[in-house]
C-alpha cells in the first residue's frame, strides 16, 4: 500500500472510529448483521468499506463474508452458522435465487432480510437495495448503440444466467436494442439463451457463461474470438468478465480493434477506458450497497422507519463511466478500496 493510500486510510479510519464511539454509546444493544456477497471479487471490497462505515455510524457489528468459490452452498453454510450465533439480520447478493428462495424464506421467518446486487424477488425479503439491473442493461444497450450505430455482431460474457442480475442486465440490453418502450424495472420476460439472436440492427452471436470461474471466463472469450474472427463488440456483465476480455483481446492482437463495454469498476477496466480500449463501464455503488443495506436492516431491527418504498426498491442508480469521468471516479474509489482492504487484512490477521 502506498504512503498516500496509508494516510487516506488512517484519516478515514480515525473519522469512522470517532463516529462509532458516539453511536455505540447510544445503542442499547449491539446489533449484528450478516453481509454475504456472491463471490470473492475485488468489487465487494468496496462494499466492505461501506459496511465498516455503517458499523461506526450505527453502533452495529457486520459479519462480512465473500464466498471463495462463488457457490450458493457456501452462502447457505455461512448463513446457517450466523443464525446459530444469533445474528439479527441478513443482507445478501443471491447466487441462485430460484433454488435458494425456500431456504431464504425460512431465514426471513426468523430475521429480516434485504438483498443487493442480485435479487430473489419471489422471496420474503424486506427490500432490494441497489440499482435496477434491468435499467442498467438498458444503459448498456445505449452504449452498444453508441459504439455500433449501424448495427453489428456482439457476444455477451457473464458468470451465470440463473442469477437475477444477469437475467435483467442481458434482457435490458436486448430490449434496448429492439427499441422496446423504456421501463425502469424488469418486465419479467426473459429471451432464452441461444446463438444468432437478431435484435434490431444487431445480432447477439452468443451468451457465454463461466459459472463464476475467472480462468474459464478467459477461455470462453478466447473461444469466441477464434469462432467469430470478425466480431464487432463484446460486453462483460460481471466485474471480472471484462478484465478477461481485455486480456484475451490483447493476446489475440485485437485490443483496440474489438469494441468492449464493461460492468463495474475493476482497475484494469478503468485504465483501459483511459487508454481507449474500452468505451465505458456501467457501475453500481457497492460502497452504498454495504452501508445502506446495513442501515436499512438496523432500522428494521430497531423498529424504526427504514424508508422502504412500496415497490421495495431502495434505489442506488447505475452510472455510465466514460473516459472524461474516470479520474474523478477513481479518486473517490481508491479511498474506499483502501479502507476495505485495510479491514480485510485486519480480519485475516
Amino acid at each position: 500500500m502506498s504512503t498516500f493510500r496509508k494516510v487516506l486510510v488512517m484519516l478515514l479510519v480515525l473519522t469512522l472510529v470517532s463516529l462509532g464511539s458516539v453511536c455505540a454509546a447510544e445503542a442499547e444493544k449491539q446489533i449484528t448483521i450478516a453481509y454475504v456477497s456472491n463471490g470473492p471479487y475485488t468489487f465487494w471490497t468496496y462494499a466492505h468499506a461501506g459496511c465498516i462505515m455503517a458499523e461506526r455510524q450505527f453502533g452495529i457489528k457486520v459479519e462480512f463474508f465473500k464466498p471463495p468459490n462463488a457457490m450458493a452452498e457456501e452462502q447457505i453454510r455461512f448463513i446457517e452458522a450466523m443464525l446459530a450465533k444469533g445474528v439479527d439480520g441478513l443482507a445478501i447478493s443471491v447466487i441462485d435465487p430460484i433454488n435458494m428462495t425456500p431456504f431464504l424464506n425460512k431465514v426471513a421467518a426468523e430475521i429480516p432480510i434485504v438483498m443487493f446486487d442480485s435479487d430473489a424477488p419471489e422471496s420474503d425479503r424486506k427490500a432490494y437495495i441497489g440499482m435496477s439491473n434491468y435499467a442498467a442493461g438498458r444503459i448498456a444497450g445505449e452504449a452498444i448503440k453508441h459504439e455500433l450505430p449501424d448495427g453489428g455482431d456482439l457476444v455477451i460474457i457473464v458468470g451465470r444466467l440463473d442469477a437475477q442480475n444477469a437475467v435483467e442486465r442481458r434482457q435490458g440490453i436486448i430490449d434496448e436494442l429492439q427499441g422496446k418502450p423504456y421501463k425502469a424495472q424488469y418486465p419479467g420476460e426473459m429471451t432464452p439463451q441461444g446463438t444468432n439472436i437478431k435484435v434490431g440492427k444487431w445480432v447477439i452471436l452468443d451468451t457465454r457463461t463461466d459459472g463464476g470461474d475467472e480462468s474459464r471466463c478467459k477461455a470462453n472469450v478466447e473461444d469466441m474470438l477464434v469462432k467469430y474472427p470478425d466480431l464487432d463488440l463484446m460486453i462483460g456483465l460481471w466485474s471480472y468478465n471484462t478484465p478477461a476480455i481485455i486480456s484475451a483481446a490483447k493476446d489475440a492482437d485485437k485490443l483496440g480493434k474489438l469494441k468492449i463495454i464493461a460492468f463495474d469498476e475493476e482497475e484494469v477496466v478503468l485504465q483501459a477506458i483511459k487508454d481507449g480500449y474500452v468505451y465505458a463501464t456501467i457501475v453500481q455503488n457497492p460502497y452504498e450497497y454495504g452501508r445502506t443495506s446495513s442501515e436499512v436492516l438496523t432500522k428494521l431491527i430497531r423498529g424504526e422507519d427504514a424508508g422502504i418504498p412500496e415497490d421495495k426498491l431502495v434505489d442506488v442508480p447505475a452510472r455510465l463511466i466514460t473516459a472524461d469521468k474516470v479520474d474523478d471516479f477513481k479518486t473517490d474509489l481508491n479511498v474506499k478500496l483502501a479502507v476495505g482492504e485495510f479491514f480485510e487484512i485486519e480480519l485475516k490477521d
